[in-house]
């Protein structure tokens, strides 16, 4: 039988056919990523909106976003197990359909309690999707050369961020949020449709079960790893940073500068767009020359970032603020993420899962701490924020100092 390296032409048809398909596949996972965190993203510069609707003080409200993100963290715990087990592609399609049904329910809410106990359950629908997306990524390409493919996804998902609080703001403005919800629940019917489409051939990777017990210890395995430990603290810390200035930046600029919720949109929409655009370099960067200079980099651009908040200038100067703030998260929780993901290539989506749940109960925490924080003044949350992620910085230099270059 001839084999195939009998036939060049058709062996780099073959090539180029395979590079295509996974570019497309890294695309659809990005369009998703998109899709979860733009619907994620729209509600903290609602609050002021919302809060004006249902006759309540924005901080009634203060349950709405660590409330979604408690749950939706430790909803990626059981995805992420579930999708070892089951494979990708049946539990994101799935999953896909819950985010579908999660946004056309909270869109129904009459009562700012009612409002705020279905969004949190809505993380039961959207929990695991980014997840799976990261796990995809994680199985198609190694360790040494994640970091173009993350921080391509990582760049969508910090697109989904920024026109989360810019766009979503100003299509609350014109449709209304309630619309806008049903127009986004739309969109993740038509995302588990692609998906059908792409991944139809695939198949289930592991149907074998698996014990409670034999669960508890893979991530003890992963908790007891110095390694994954490390990056764990890290993004747990990173995550309580953004997550905590993130949720209550509505607010403040509404407080601040008297904005409307499309004046909100305008200040926030440089949010993301850097990323979406340097992704791939500051992914490159680390793969280059090693997560311990870029990490650490990312931690301290940050901090400087939230100083800046800190002053009372124009909505334009905070909003580019704001724009920079990005850079930060980008330059760290894609590269911790990927650090994660190769931990063990079997229970990927059981890292991943980990990782994502670390990531979420930190912005919860931060966001319930912010809160706090606040009654000093927005200039001393602020400024506490920024000291707590410059000694995150200097502890990263020194906790990443091993993650070097791979070849």
């Amino acid at each position: 039988m001839l084999s195939q390296h009998s036939f060049p032409g058709r062996q780099s048809t073959l090539e180029k056919s395979s590079v295509y398909e996974e570019r497309v596949e890294d695309r659809v996972m990005a369009a998703i990523a998109f899709l979860v965190f733009f619907s994620n993203a729209m509600f903290p510069p609602l609050i002021p909106t919302l809060a004006r609707e249902f006759s309540v003080r924005p901080f009634d409200l203060k349950w709405l976003v660590p409330g979604f993100a408690l749950i939706y963290g430790v909803a990626t715990l059981a995805y992420g197990i579930v999708s070892d087990r089951l494979g990708r592609t049946p539990i994101l399609k799935l999953l896909l359909c819950f985010a579908a049904i999660a946004m056309a329910v909270v869109s129904l809410a009459r009562t700012a309690d009612q409002l705020i106990v279905l969004r949190a359950l809505s993380g039961l629908g959207t929990g695991g999707i980014v997840t799976i997306a990261l796990s995809i990524i994680g199985d198609r390409y190694p360790y040494p050369v994640q970091g173009r493919p993350m921080g391509r996804l990582f760049g969508a998902i910090a697109a989904g961020m920024g026109l989360g609080v810019s766009l979503g703001p100003m299509l609350s403005a014109v449709l209304g949020w309630r619309v806008t919800l049903r127009l986004i629940s739309i969109g993740f019917i038509v995302a588990g449709c692609w998906v059908h489409r792409c991944y139809r051939k695939h198949i289930a990777r592991d149907r074998h079960g698996a014990s409670i017990r034999w669960i508890v210890q893979e991530y003890r395995c992963i908790l007891e790893s110095s390694r994954g430990s490390r990056a764990l603290t890290f993004i747990f810390a990173n995550g309580l940073f953004h997550g905590g200035i993130f949720a209550w930046l509505g607010v403040l600029l509404a407080e601040r500068y008297n904005l409307s919720a499309a004046g909100i949109g305008f200040v926030l929409i440089g949010y993301g767009i850097p990323d979406l655009i340097l992704g791939r370099l500051i992914g490159g960067w680390a793969d280059r020359f090693g997560r311990r200079y870029v990490v650490p980099a990312g931690f301290f651009w940050a901090a400087v970032c939230a100083g800046l908040l800190a002053l009372h200038t124009t909505p334009w100067i905070s909003g580019l603020a704001v724009a920079a703030l990005s850079i930060g998260f980008d330059a760290t929780h894609p590269l911790m993420s990927s650090i994660t993901t190769s931990l063990d290539p079997k229970h990927r989506g059981q890292v991943t899962g980990m990782t994502t749940f670390a990531n979420f109960l930190g912005m919860a925490i931060g966001a319930l701490v912010f809160r706090e924080l606040l009654r000093l003044g927005y200039p001393a949350a602020l400024l506490t924020f920024a000291g707590l992620e410059t000694l995150f910085g200097v502890a990263a230099a020194i906790g990443f100092m091993s993650e070097v270059p791979q070849t």
